[in-house]
């Protein structure tokens, strides 16, 4: 990998998250809680030890999965000179699951946190760290807004990570915005909803106008 000095961080971050997890796990209850509902209420536990390492081993693997992915891309396919992006967007991935799993061991420790509040913050900085290097990621099969139409052609790939790339900052500043004002979390499902599917409706009709589509007989 190139780029070792990306790779030495993602391996910090997650050795971080299970120094953290070990920390923590000696003073959290048998119970761990794991899901909220729209209220901000506890609808969901898991048991020590998994409630504990449940997101440390996910993150390890999904770090590890998404480092290996591009050495067995495809020809066509490859990252090159966005390898660096990918990186930087392997890295966001694993201090944003520190981070929730942090405010998981917190919820369990202080009933009075506003775990949604602080999950859709945490969100929202997700999205414009992603959305700001949206624009970036070539044409892959495993990162990115990846449809039919985006896949097939290099023009309409581009254009729809470029608006992507706009949908993703501004549901992220709305986000972040919410979560400061206690805003319903409706609203910033919404934000989060229209940004994800906006682009992968614009794919379509781009694809539609640039190359159409043959008549089925």
């Amino acid at each position: 990998m190139k780029n070792n000095k990306t790779l030495f961080t993602v391996m910090l971050v997650l050795i971080i998250t299970w120094v953290v997890a070990f920390i923590y796990a000696p003073q959290l209850p048998e119970q761990i809680p794991t899901h909220w509902n729209a209220s901000g209420e506890v609808d969901g536990y898991t048991n020590k030890p998994w409630g504990v390492y449940m997101l440390p081993v996910i993150s390890t693997l999904l770090s590890m999965l998404l480092l290996v992915l591009p050495k067995i891309s495809p020809k066509g396919f490859k990252l090159d000179s966005a390898k660096k992006v990918y990186d930087i967007i392997v890295l966001v991935m694993a201090g944003f699951m520190l981070a929730v799993m942090v405010l998981s061991f917190e919820a369990a420790l202080n009933n009075e946190l506003n775990m949604n509040q602080w999950m859709l913050g945490a969100m929202g900085v997700l999205f414009l760290i992603i959305g700001n290097y949206l624009a970036k990621v070539p044409k892959n099969f495993f990162l990115g807004i990846r449809t039919p139409w985006t896949l097939a052609s290099d023009e309409v790939w581009y254009k729809t990570h470029r608006l992507g790339s706009w949908t993703f900052v501004t549901a992220g500043l709305l986000v972040v915005l919410s979560a400061c004002l206690s805003l319903p979390v409706s609203w910033a499902i919404a934000a989060l909803m229209v940004a994800a599917l906006l682009p992968v409706v614009y794919s379509l009709l781009l694809y539609k106008k640039i190359e159409g589509f043959n008549d089925v007989e």
